[in-house]
């Protein structure tokens, strides 16, 4: 018995920056097709508006309900009916309305366990703020809708680099780490190496914040008072 795709759900970010358009050139690939069933949280107008707009052959199925979802096609449900106004590379309020619509009802679907898996595209951190949407950036809304500790990855073939603070400004860092921090950071690190990575003994290194730490607390004590004790836990 064959088994079911995961299904991807995509949501596309600010409607006038590069969310669709990496979108739709990524699935221009039908290979990706057979790992995974995708669903860009959007609109059919939407959708066709950026595939006509950068020339892209990339073609989808609109559907209205995420039961719908069709394995080998890139299927698009439709979150709204209205079509908005696309100003490329503009900071508009509707880039940030649609965005967010499209991150709730994409967040939604992966709370209601509709969807295995959620992709975000870029939003504007600024015109995206309202009533609903209160936060830095995508992880710390994702991390309270799934009641969760969410844990920043940068990741490459080689190396995957874990983040102890999310969106802080870099002059506020060294006053946010804790030893509770770091043994938490460490601890879904250690996780998500085994689990999403399948690393069965990780090796996790902990980059220190002062340089020349060694020279008895000169430029800075942070290291041997936080980071070292929480290492050695």
């Amino acid at each position: 018995m064959k088994e079911k795709l995961i299904k991807v759900g995509i949501s596309v970010g600010d409607i006038n920056g590069i969310g669709l358009e990496i979108i739709l050139k990524t699935f221009e690939d039908h290979q990706i097709l057979e790992l995974c069933t995708p669903i860009i949280f959007a609109s059919n107008k939407l959708v066709s508006f950026q595939r006509k707009h950068f020339n892209i052959t990339t073609n989808f199925q609109g559907i209205d309900s995420i039961g719908a979802a069709l394995e080998g096609k890139l299927n698009v449900l439709n979150c709204w009916k209205e079509t908005p106004t696309v100003a490329f590379g503009q900071e508009t309020e509707e880039g940030g309305k649609y965005a967010f619509l499209s991150l709730q009802a994409a967040t939604e679907a992966l709370k209601n366990n509709e969807i295995d898996v959620l992709v975000t595209a870029p939003i504007n951190k600024n015109n995206i703020q309202s009533d609903d949407f209160h936060f830095p950036g995508h992880t710390d809304y994702l991390a309270e809708q799934l009641k969760g500790t969410s844990l920043m990855f940068m990741v490459s073939e080689d190396l995957k680099i874990g983040l102890l603070t999310d969106h802080v400004p870099l002059k506020n860092v060294s006053a946010l780490i804790t030893e509770k921090l770091i043994m938490e950071k460490a601890r879904l690190m250690n996780e998500s190496l085994i689990k999403d990575f399948r690393l069965q003994r990780p090796k996790i290194a902990v980059l220190g914040i002062n340089p020349h730490c060694g020279d008895k607390g000169v430029i800075g004590t942070e290291d041997d008072d936080i980071i070292r004790p929480a290492l050695k836990k």
